[in-house]
């Protein structure tokens, strides 16, 4: 069993610190934040130690890896902070504002021999688990293309999220990053990106309200992605595989996969996630999917294979995600 520290108190610490509380594979021990008050009545709330300054956090013996869950800005000090005590370090998307930032941390872990994961939570979710077992069971043939897309309309109260110097960009660093790591967990790397961007209505400095991607494996197969801040249909999340003998297509909030091949259509509904979605929200299909990602990181931590998204993972959406901007 890993025993972990968690860094910053915000609300998806919360959720991390209750799959925490009944993971088979990890302990929260004690968590630490910028502001002591925060800190400590979560602290009291998960019945955890209150670490007073991350170095402290990170001075513990039987503290062995680290959540890094605060905003982007501090992820890569944080992340290279624990990396250098000795921790393994499991950080929230993204990975860090550019991929300059993110490499620093890559070239971290590998200087410790630790290991680094990111927070692409997506992966576990159940549409896109039955998607992977569908695609690598050779459902649809070899796969040709991707159409990706995910957006919602940003509120522009929504705080730091549409401040670039903290995010590092706009729709594509935030919902368009899992975006990015979904396409790139059934296409591999891709060896060409082109993107472009828009910011029609709130123009916020280098935070791009739309963006467009066109990504190319190695083998030439081809995916393109849309992520927007302006959505005026509500939020939605939605991929399309489409191979040579057929079609997944799998959608987040309501979880639903399709396989459309000449022999028919089959859905996949995951009824039980969609009523827990509209009893508990869909903060409970979060907390299922960390619990899920705990188990993985264990897994990678012991050198096992593994699900999870690595560093590398992390970086490559990051790098994406700048090129868009011009910036890769």
């Amino acid at each position: 069993m890993l025993h972990f520290g968690l860094v910053g108190c915000g609300s998806i610490a919360q959720q991390r610190a209750q799959a925490l509380a009944v993971s088979p594979a990890a302990r929260l021990l004690a968590v630490h934040d910028a502001g002591p008050a925060r800190a400590s009545a979560f602290a009291a709330q998960f019945h955890v130690d209150h670490a007073p300054t991350l170095d402290a956090l990170l001075a513990r013996p039987d503290i062995d890896s680290i959540v890094v869950s605060t905003p982007p800005d501090s992820h890569a000090s944080i992340a290279i902070a624990a990396l250098n005590a000795g921790k393994h370090v499991l950080c929230e998307k993204p990975l860090a504002r550019t991929p300059d930032e993110a490499r620093l941390i890559l070239d971290a872990a590998a200087r410790n021999a630790r290991t680094l994961a990111t927070g692409f939570n997506f992966r576990f979710y159940p549409s896109v688990a039955k998607a992977r077992e569908l695609f690598q069971s050779g459902a649809i043939g070899s796969l040709d293309h991707i159409r990706a897309s995910c957006g919602y309309q940003i509120d522009p109260a929504s705080g730091w999220l549409h401040d670039a110097s903290i995010t590092g960009g706009g729709a594509l660093q935030d919902n368009g990053i899992h975006l990015i790591d979904t396409v790139l967990h059934f296409l591999g790397d891709a060896t060409e990106t082109h993107g472009h961007t828009t910011s029609p209505l709130h123009h916020w400095p280098g935070c791009e309200e739309n963006g467009f991607l066109l990504l190319r494996n190695a083998q030439g197969r081809v995916a393109t992605l849309q992520a927007s801040w302006t959505e005026w249909a509500g939020y939605h999340f939605r991929v399309e595989l489409h191979g040579t003998r057929g079609l997944i297509r799998f959608t987040c909030f309501p979880m639903l996969t399709e396989l459309i091949t000449a022999q028919g259509r089959q859905r996949f509904y995951h009824p039980h996630s969609n009523l827990m979605e509209k009893l508990k929200t869909y903060r409970w299909i979060v907390v299922q999917s960390f619990l899920r990602e705990f188990e993985e990181f264990a897994r990678l931590a012991a050198g096992q294979p593994s699900l999870i998204a690595t560093g590398h993972d992390g970086w490559r959406a990051v790098h994406a995600a700048a090129a868009a901007r011009g910036r890769a």
